[in-house]
C-alpha cells in the first residue's frame, strides 16, 4: 500500500519545531512572488532592454496559460500515490524546475520575449507544483482544525519575512555599492 505524507497522531498536537520547519518553504516562495511583481518587468525593460509594454504582454499570457493549469496539476497530485508521498514528491518535482526558471529569468535572461514567456511559463508552473504541494502537505500534516489553523498562519507569517526581507534588497543592494542592475540577481 502506498504511503501518504506523514500525517501525527490524532491525539497529539504538532510540535512549534515541526511547524517552523515545514513553513521554510514559505519563505523563498512569497519572497519569489514578490520579486517577480516588484522587480523583475522593471529588470527586463530597462536592463535587458524589453519594451515595458512587452513584458506586461508576456506575464498577461503566461498566467492566462497558467490558470487551468493548476487544477490539472491539484488533480494529479491527488491522484499520486508512492512510498515517498504524495505532496513530498511533488515539492521534489516542483524545486528543480522552479531553480531552473529563477536561474534563467534572473541570472542568465536570454531569448528576448520569447525566452521570457519560456521561461516565466516554467517559473509558474514550478512555483503552482511548490504552492500546492506545500499547502496540500500542509492539510494533511495537521488533519485536526486548531493545528492546520497554527500550520497555515505560521506559513503566512514565515511568508510575510521573506516578502520583507526581497522588499529591503535594494537597500542591501545601495549598502554594498551595487548598481541597481546588479540588484535583481542578488
Amino acid at each position: 500500500m502506498a504511503q501518504t505524507d506523514a500525517a501525527p497522531a490524532a491525539s497529539s498536537q504538532l510540535k512549534l519545531s515541526t511547524i517552523l520547519a515545514f513553513s521554510c518553504t514559505s519563505l523563498p516562495l512569497a519572497a519569489l512572488g514578490i520579486a517577480m511583481s516588484v522587480y523583475l518587468p522593471r529588470h527586463f525593460a530597462t536592463e535587458i532592454g524589453i519594451s515595458l509594454a512587452a513584458v506586461g504582454s508576456a506575464f498577461a499570457l503566461v498566467r492566462l496559460i497558467d490558470i487551468p493549469l493548476d487544477p490539472l496539476l491539484g488533480l494529479a497530485m491527488d491522484r499520486t500515490r508512492t512510498r515517498f508521498g504524495r505532496y513530498r514528491l511533488w515539492t521534489v518535482i516542483g524545486a528543480p524546475i522552479l531553480m531552473l526558471a529563477i536561474f534563467m529569468l534572473f541570472i542568465q535572461p536570454s531569448g528576448g520575449v520569447a525566452g521570457l514567456v519560456v521561461w516565466l511559463l516554467i517559473l509558474y508552473i514550478g512555483t503552482s507544483i511548490l504552492h500546492l504541494s506545500h499547502a496540500a502537505w500542509a492539510a494533511t500534516l495537521a488533519p485536526k482544525y486548531n493545528d492546520r489553523s497554527r500550520v497555515f498562519s505560521i506559513m503566512t507569517a514565515v511568508g510575510v519575512m521573506g516578502s520583507v526581507l526581497v522588499l529591503g534588497m535594494p537597500f542591501l543592494v545601495a549598502a554594498l555599492g551595487m548598481e541597481e542592475g546588479q540588484g535583481v540577481p542578488a
